[in-house]
């Protein structure tokens, strides 16, 4: 193939971008809130020095792989051609915290100390990366496709749809509306001029004012974070008080790096199970370790890495320029102090459906690249980070979003399926009826409520009884107009 001229950013890129960035973002937020709330750590340390060290670990790997993805583009005359995800991860991210950064603290009471040992424990998490780039893919050759598609389906399951959707439903008018939105358009393939993404959010954000669930107190609040920060070493990472802190954890950095490997190689995978099989795994992974270690050096705890959900991204149509676009975003919260004043507008309810999308697209491709006889295995494989995440999070009040759907979970599962196939096909008279339906069961108790009427644990869910009637009201009137139907024509 010739050269091709590969565009910086196209429109389909800023779907992209915000997805991606509100994935890594969304747990930026909670780091933030940890390090502030629990660790008592000052402002000054998490806006003047954690915050630009983000920044900077993003401009070598989002970078980076801008870069990387738009030379393989021009190499292949591909212009269309979809760069694989990355960002923070979750994974190391609060294992970081919780299993080395707060035991530290919990035992010493000192948060400075406790916070350098996160991020020396993120620099030497870079080395091991860097290291199992080249050993880890060498092991893999033995795993047969249906156990390697099996575990990225767990974790698509587990931490994108699973740990996205009780954002979601902990917010039913915000979330589940956001997710309607998104949904019609993407799986009702209905064109738009703006990204799907930005309409959803827009739309998710308004009614998260109007209806009063967000506040300008919080805006107020956030706006004394306000300045302008520059990067800039920590080099006290490397006294011996913190590296005697951070040597006890060293079975924990090793484990769970070389994990994150298995999940860059994976996502990896997706990219090739797609078609595009010319996408390597060495390089992009190095440059994860080497984003983590230089921004680790400049007071960044947060590990990086490769990201699942390429099918999504490609279905979307996003090119290289995401990348681009994610290392803008970043340094606009990354230097200013914005990250709370963000927080402060936008529910999280309204970005989750975005990585619910990108789970879906990634689960369901895990059943289309291998044989239907190793379905079995691709469901057993999925299993183990299944049963992990919940076992996680088995503790009471640990996922409230899904006590939402506990009550009459079959009902709900048979309406949710209901709507989903509506929409696919255009149908929005029978999306409207089937919401009339979600509206009467959950009227009467049947789901959504503890109790049914007339009983003393009767409470059905005020969100879900806003939002179906939103919903019942909104697809009527999409299919009075005939919305769409130049699609199913």
């Amino acid at each position: 193939m010739g050269k091709a001229s590969i565009p910086f950013f196209k429109k389909a890129d800023l779907d992209a971008s915000i997805g991606v960035f509100f994935d890594g973002f969304s747990k930026v937020i909670v780091a933030i809130a940890i390090l502030a709330g629990t660790f008592g750590l000052d402002g000054g340390t998490i806006f003047g020095t954690m915050m630009p060290g983000v920044f900077l670990t993003v401009v070598i790997l989002n970078g980076g792989l801008w870069l990387y993805y738009r030379k393989i583009a021009a190499d292949r005359g591909d212009s269309d051609l979809t760069a694989i995800p990355a960002g923070l991860q979750a994974g190391r991210m609060f294992i970081w915290l919780y299993s080395i950064m707060l035991p530290v603290f919990l035992s010493t009471g000192n948060a400075d100390l406790a916070f350098k040992t996160g991020v020396l424990a993120h620099l030497v998490g870079g080395i091991i990366f860097i290291i199992g780039a080249f050993v880890v893919p060498v092991i893999l050759r033995i795993v047969p496709a249906g156990a390697l598609f099996g575990s990225l389906a767990g974790g698509a399951m587990a931490f994108l749809i699973m740990q996205s959707m009780n954002g979601v439903l902990k917010m039913p008018l915000v979330g589940w509306l956001s997710l309607m939105v998104l949904f019609v358009i993407y799986l009702g393939k209905v064109e738009v001029k703006l990204p799907a993404a930005l309409i959803a959010i827009v739309i998710g954000s308004a009614v998260a004012w109007v209806s009063g669930v967000m506040g300008f107190g919080a805006v107020t609040e956030s706006l004394g974070n306000l300045n302008f920060y520059i990067p800039h070493p920590v080099l006290d990472i490397f006294n011996p008080q913190v590296v005697g802190s951070m040597i006890p954890f060293l079975p924990i950095i090793i484990v769970f790096s070389l994990n994150e490997v298995i999940t860059g190689i994976q996502a990896v995978e997706q990219a090739r199970e797609c078609g595009d099989t010319f996408f390597t795994t060495t390089k992009p992974l190095v440059l994860c370790g080497l984003a983590s270690i230089v921004g680790a050096c400049f007071g960044n705890p947060l590990a990086v890495g490769l990201y699942w959900g390429y099918p999504g991204w490609k279905k979307m149509e996003s090119g290289t320029g995401y990348h681009l676009g994610i290392v803008a975003l970043y340094a606009l919260v990354g230097l200013t102090g914005l990250s709370a004043i963000i927080n402060a507008f936008i529910p999280e309810a309204v970005v989750l459906p975005i990585l619910v999308f990108v789970g879906i697209s990634s689960y369901s491709q895990a059943f289309e690249v291998v044989d239907k006889k190793y379905f079995p295995a691709v469901i057993m494989a999925s299993l183990p980070v299944v049963m992990d995440f919940i076992v996680d999070n088995m503790r009471e009040g640990a996922l409230p979003g899904f006590t939402a759907f506990d009550p009459g979970s079959a009902f709900v599962g048979l309406l949710v399926g209901c709507v989903f196939v509506f929409i696919i096909d255009n149908n929005w008279k029978n999306a409207s009826i089937t919401n009339a339906a979600a509206l009467a069961l959950t009227g009467i108790g049947m789901i959504h409520s503890p109790g049914i009427l007339g009983t003393e644990t009767y409470a059905p869910d005020m969100g879900f009884i806003q939002v179906y009637v939103v919903l019942i009201i909104v697809f009527a009137i999409m299919h009075f107009i005939g919305f769409n139907k130049k699609k199913t024509a």
